[in-house]
């Protein structure tokens, strides 16, 4: 193991005593019960997220906090590259391409909407991001793009080229990105898994596990949203969920796809896999949102049971370095939806169910 704590020591250290200052769950309920998203950020102001309420008090406009908060977890990869061993930085940059995806993915929607739809995008031009993550990619031209093959051109060089050429004619002829953004999300988790199929066994053990449940997290709001929302058939939905989850396999697939009650089998699902969280099921849900609400909360407890399950575990492991974005990633999304919640005025109670 000498190999695993030179290479993990420092970084080990260094990321648990961060871990120690992310948000506790007091501070999500004092947000939660906030009158107005004014006091919300108030409850802010003695964390490491104090900016946010100058910039709210500045602009009145959340979407340029939310762009901050985005800005910071992006470096925030940034700042723990410049301490791993080089084995692992090809991991943080694979983890770097979700960012880089979602935001050439919001310009193209930005294209799409002006260029295919006739839509003004004026205003959400403000809310992406124009500075390089992994590849040099010209947003501000894909945005302003005449057609798909100027954006395709412009992105040569880049993994996303190819993709934005394949799915171009079916993005026109449907009317509809779909079949491009799962596109894209497929290359994400291949890039990813390719990542770490580099890694030593017992690292590549560790990832494959944690990475691997949060595809299956991923696929099952997929099936949920392709059935509810879209009414796809079964084909089509397989189509769309990404290879190389941990649990999820064809039968529950299926079983997820066909269920009239998805949270009995989710429920027989976590019974088999996670029985530690069966308490979790006794939750009851009256209408659909409600439903929506306590399936996100079970797939929350299966990821934070994972992370607490490699925290507690040898800890010169890649897996602190993952265990840590995740955590990261769940405190920045509470705060977000918690911050939208205030301003479109949602109830109090239902807030609270969401965190």
């Amino acid at each position: 193991m000498t190999g695993a704590l030179s290479k993990y020591s420092f970084i080990n250290a260094k990321l648990r005593a961060r871990i120690s200052k992310i948000l506790p769950d007091e501070v999500f309920s004092q947000l939660a019960k906030a009158p107005a998203i004014d006091e919300a950020l108030a409850v802010l102001r003695d964390t490491p997220f104090a900016d946010l309420e100058g910039i709210y008090s500045s602009t009145g406009d959340l979407k340029q906090a939310e762009l901050e908060l985005l800005k910071d977890e992006i470096a925030l990869y940034m700042n723990i590259k410049t301490y791993l061993h080089k084995n692992s930085l090809d991991l943080v940059d694979a983890l770097l391409c979700q960012f880089e995806i979602e935001n050439l993915k919001n310009a193209i929607r930005l294209y799409f909407d002006r260029k295919i739809r006739s839509r003004s995008t004026e205003a959400d031009r403000h809310y992406i991001l124009y500075d390089r993550i992994i590849h040099d990619i010209p947003i501000d031209i894909i945005v302003d793009a005449d057609s798909f093959d100027e954006i395709a051109g412009v992105c040569e060089g880049t993994p996303y080229s190819q993709i934005i050429r394949k799915y171009a004619h079916t993005v026109e002829s449907k009317g509809s990105l779909f079949r491009m953004e799962i596109a894209f999300d497929h290359f994400y988790y291949d890039n990813l898994l390719s990542a770490i199929n580099k890694l030593t066994k017992k690292d590549r053990d560790i990832a494959i596990r944690l990475i691997g449940v949060e595809i299956d997290l991923q696929n099952i709001n997929w099936i949920i949203r392709l059935k509810k929302f879209y009414d796809l058939p079964i084909d089509a939905v397989l189509a769309a969920i990404v290879p190389g989850g941990f649990n999820l396999n064809r039968t529950i697939i299926d079983e997820l796809y066909k269920a009239q009650n998805v949270e009995t089998v989710l429920g027989g699902f976590v019974r088999s896999k996670y029985p530690g969280l069966s308490a979790l099921l006794a939750s009851q849900a009256s209408d659909s949102t409600s439903r929506l609400l306590l399936i996100r909360r079970m797939l929350q407890e299966i990821i934070k049971y994972e992370v607490e399950r490699i925290l507690s575990g040898y800890p010169f492991t890649v897996g602190i370095i993952l265990s840590y974005f995740i955590l990261k990633r769940e405190e920045l999304k509470k705060i977000r939806m918690i911050l939208n919640a205030k301003q479109y005025g949602i109830q109090q109670e239902r807030i609270e169910g969401m965190v």
